[in-house]
């Protein structure tokens, strides 16, 4: 003889919600977010090519990211070593290369002061940049020398 089993029911304290509630009801601010760092896009090639830095250069270079990183993106833009560059009115050979490297279709890229005349220039997704050149002598975007 087998045994007769009663059908389970569940017993629920209160009927399960139907509506969904965001997390988040706005953007986060990205102003207040602390900058990143990306290398996988770098160009190693061209007249602006990431892969000829000497000791001095990388040593340069390492301390001023480290310095920047330390910032969000206000604190940054207040610095003035940063400026975002329409690529429409960059120089022809800059334009070139973003085409060789199939990347013309960037419409912003982002210009870091790091020395002098020496600007690292960056792809910008929120609060994360992408390197992408080394500009020894400011050529990427000429400007015209103040008061001369």
């Amino acid at each position: 003889m087998t045994k007769k089993y009663k059908a389970k029911k569940p017993v629920i304290g209160y009927p399960p919600g139907t509506s969904k509630s965001p997390l988040y009801l706005e953007s986060p601010n990205l102003e207040n977010r602390h900058i990143a760092w990306r290398f996988g896009a770098a160009d190693l090639g061209g007249k602006f090519s990431c892969h000829d830095f000497d000791h001095n250069d990388f040593k340069l270079l390492w301390d001023k990211l480290r310095a920047f990183e330390k910032m969000n993106v206000a604190e940054l833009r207040n610095t003035g070593s940063f400026h975002p560059i329409p690529t429409a009115n960059m120089a022809k050979s800059a334009k070139d290369r973003l085409q060789q490297i199939r990347l013309d279709d960037v419409d912003m890229l982002y210009s870091f002061h790091i020395e002098g005349a020496c600007r690292l220039w960056c792809m910008r997704h929120e609060n994360i940049f992408s390197v992408l050149w080394w500009d020894r002598r400011h050529e990427a975007y000429p400007v015209e020398k103040r008061h001369t």
